[in-house]
Parts: C-alpha cells; structure tokens; sequence
C-alpha cells in the first residue's frame, strides 16, 4: 500500500494521511490526490491558495502556479505587481518560488526601491522607508542653497580654487545666549521676533506685560491705554 502525508510528516504518526491500496497485475496506479496540513486533500488537477501562494495538486505533489497579496491580488511567476506604492514580486530561485513585497517611492511618476539613489534638478536624492530624502546637493559654481537647518553655497576663492561651504542657518537673541531655527518666534524685552527661513531675525511686534501682542507699525487701544508699536531706523520701540 501507498501512504501519502503532509510534506515533513512521519507515515507512522501523521494524523492526516491516506492509505492508498496495492495495485496487482498490470493495473496502472490511479493518479494521486495531495493532502495538505490544516486545508485538508485536493484531488489531481485543483487548484488552492495557502499563505501567499496559490497551488495546482498534480498527482501527489503540490505546485506553486502563482503568488497571492495580503489583498488577494494574483501576481504570476516572474512577474513584478506594483500597488499602492507597494512592489509584489513573483520569482523563480532555485527550485523554490518566492514571493516579495517591498515600500517604493513614488517621484515625478516613477516607482523607487529602498535604498535607490536619483537625481531631481540639483540634488540627489535617496529613496528610504520613510520616503524620499536628500542624498547630497547638486551646487553650481556660485549658487547657493538651503537644506534643512544649513546653507550650502560653492564658490570661487581670490586664488581660484573652489570652496564649498555648509553654514548653519539659525537666529540667535540680542546677547547671543539663545539659538533659534528658522520658524522659531521669541520674545525679549517687549519685542516679538521670528527667526526666518534664511536665517535672518524679523521683528513681528510688541508684546506689553499682559501678554497683548500689537502688529509692528499699528497703535492699539485698549481700556483707555493706547499701545504703540514703531521702528526708527534699525530701533524697535514699544510705548504705552
């Protein structure tokens, strides 16, 4: 007699199994159904899905046709499926099939993998798990840019070599104590600043000791107190 069990299972103590009886005389064997662990027997020539692959039953031996998404969607054998910004790959190695599914980033209608590098104008640019990032800048002679919290600038030195210079952007209060990013606002004897995106301090207003803020340039009146907030020159003044 012929004993088929689950792939990896004893003969002896698999609970799922099937006897198949001795053929005599010159009777063919009949095809073999397969029997797979915690989905049950598949006849020859049925198909059935398992984990993320979906298989054809041929005469005993179960046969990866396909590999199946988390959602369902069937990507065929040496087939690459791209979804939601999710790349599902089929593929052939060795004699096993394996399936794939790895984040990519989308940039100006094309699909990245993680860790592939590209360029857009004058960066380059790296695609990471939590998407697009700036490898490195791209900076002309004479150009300069901002990245994140620094100015990158590529100049022309007196003796004619070439300098290329990363300075942090930021703001810092009237006696140099305190730093600030750029967006960053603070407050300081009445004057209301904001550092900003080129790292240079903008005065917002006033604020007097109730925390009332007046626009740069306006008067407010309030409970009979007019507030004043003006500039002579480089001078912010704040009066009531």
């Amino acid at each position: 007699m012929l004993v088929l069990v689950p792939l990896g299972e004893d003969p002896k103590t698999a609970k799922n199994r099937i006897i198949i009886p001795q053929v005599k005389g010159n009777h063919r064997l009949a095809v073999l159904p397969c029997l797979i662990a915690g989905l049950g027997i598949y006849e020859h020539g049925k198909t059935f899905t398992k984990g993320n692959f979906h298989y054809n039953c041929k005469n005993g031996t179960a046969e990866v046709i396909a590999c199946v998404s988390d959602d369902m969607s069937v990507i065929q054998i040496g087939r690459t499926f791209l979804k939601e910004g999710i790349r599902h790959r089929c593929e052939v190695k060795g004699q096993t099939v394996t399936y794939e599914q790895k984040s990519t980033c989308y940039e100006n209608g094309i699909h990245y993998d993680i860790g592939e590098t590209f360029k857009n104008g004058s960066f380059q640019l790296i695609c990471k798990e939590n998407g697009v990032a700036v490898k490195e800048a791209v900076i002309l002679l004479g150009e300069s840019r901002i990245i994140s919290d620094r100015r990158h600038s590529c100049e022309l030195t007196e003796n004619g070599k070439i300098r290329y210079i990363i300075n942090f952007i930021g703001c810092f209060n009237s006696n140099g104590s305190a730093e600030y990013k750029p967006g960053q606002i603070w407050t300081e004897k009445h004057i209301r600043y904001q550092c900003s995106r080129e790292g240079m301090t903008r005065v917002l207003g006033c604020v007097d000791g109730n925390g009332l803020f007046i626009e740069l340039g306006h008067d407010v009146l309030m409970g009979g107190t007019v507030h004043r907030c003006y500039r002579i020159k480089n001078t912010t003044f704040y009066h009531r």
